[in-house]
C-alpha cells in the first residue's frame, strides 16, 4: 500500500472530527450580522436582555476576534456595557452561549443601517457572572478555582490551515512516491538496454 493512501485516510478522519468539534462554536450565532458604530473614542456600547425583556446586572460581555477575546466589560444595573479601545471588523459579541456577530465601523464611516449601541438578548441564567463564569478565566479555558469550563474548540481558520499543511504533506508524499517509482523503471530500463556498438 502506498504511504499517500493510508495518510489520505487519516486526513479525512482528522477533518470530519475538527469539523465536528467546531460545531459548537457556531450554535449560539443568529447568523446575522449587525453593523455597529462605534463612538469617536472607538468604544462598543450595548446592554444585555433576559429572554423576558429584564435588564440584566453584573453580565460578563465579551468581545472576540477570530475566536480569541479582546476585550470584556461587565454589565451594570441596567445591563448596559461599554468596551473601550475597540477596532472595527468583524468581531463576536458574547454572553454566556449567546454569540452576536457584528460589523463594527470606525465613527463616522458607518452605513446608514447601523445602529449606536447593540442590544444582546441572553438566557439569565446563563449569563450572570456569579459562579459559571471567572474573569480569571482564559476563554475556553479554566483558571483552575472555578472548575472546568469545556475544552478548546477549533475555529475556522485554524480548521483550515490545518487541512491545507495535511492536504500539502499528502501532495508532497504522492509526488515523492510518483518520483521513486519513476526512478525505479528508468533504472530497469537502462539495465534492459544492450551495450551499444
Amino acid at each position: 500500500m502506498r504511504t499517500h493512501t493510508l495518510l489520505t485516510k487519516v486526513a479525512s478522519i482528522a477533518v470530519c472530527f475538527g469539523v465536528l468539534l467546531s460545531g459548537p462554536v457556531m450554535a449560539g450565532t443568529k447568523g446575522v450580522i449587525k453593523d455597529v458604530e462605534l463612538t469617536e473614542a472607538g468604544t462598543l456600547r450595548g446592554q444585555v436582555y433576559s429572554q423576558e425583556g429584564q435588564a440584566i446586572p453584573d453580565a460578563l460581555v465579551q468581545l472576540r476576534y477570530q475566536g480569541k477575546s479582546v476585550a470584556a466589560a461587565k454589565s451594570d444595573e441596567q445591563g448596559r456595557f461599554a468596551i473601550s479601545g475597540v477596532r472595527g471588523g468583524a468581531h463576536d459579541v458574547v454572553v454566556g452561549a449567546v454569540h452576536s456577530p457584528v460589523r463594527l465601523w470606525a465613527n463616522g464611516s458607518a452605513p446608514k443601517a447601523a445602529t449606536q449601541t447593540i442590544v444582546v438578548a441572553a438566557d439569565e441564567t446563563i449569563i450572570r457572572a456569579q459562579g459559571g463564569y471567572c474573569e480569571s478565566c482564559p476563554p475556553g479555558g479554566s483558571c483552575g478555582n472555578c472548575g472546568p469550563r469545556g475544552f478548546g474548540m477549533l475555529d475556522v481558520i485554524t480548521l483550515a490551515t490545518v487541512g491545507a499543511a495535511v492536504g500539502a504533506l499528502v501532495v508532497g508524499l504522492d509526488n515523492r512516491d510518483t518520483i521513486r517509482d519513476t526512478n525505479n523503471r528508468l533504472i530497469r530500463l537502462e539495465q534492459n538496454l544492450p551495450a551499444s556498438p
